[in-house]
């Protein structure tokens, strides 16, 4: 029962080491790039989300403005 135990433990091993390889070998150089404590990101993400919230306030005053 042991040596099965060590022998599931052997393998996952492995394949825990091999996918961490793919990924390595996967990733690109602009995958850490949008990085969410950045400076300009917060500022881009601040700046969208203000557009969207000023477009809908807006467009609900117009339809209940026109009801």
């Amino acid at each position: 029962m042991d040596n099965k135990n060590n022998q599931e433990l052997e393998v996952n091993k492995k394949n825990r080491e091999d996918y961490e390889n793919l990924m390595e070998k996967s990733s690109t150089q602009l995958d850490g790039y949008w990085d969410k404590n950045n400076a300009f990101v917060k500022l881009l993400l601040l700046v969208l989300g203000a557009i969207i919230v000023l477009g809908v306030i807006y467009y609900a005053g117009v339809y209940f403005g026109n009801k």
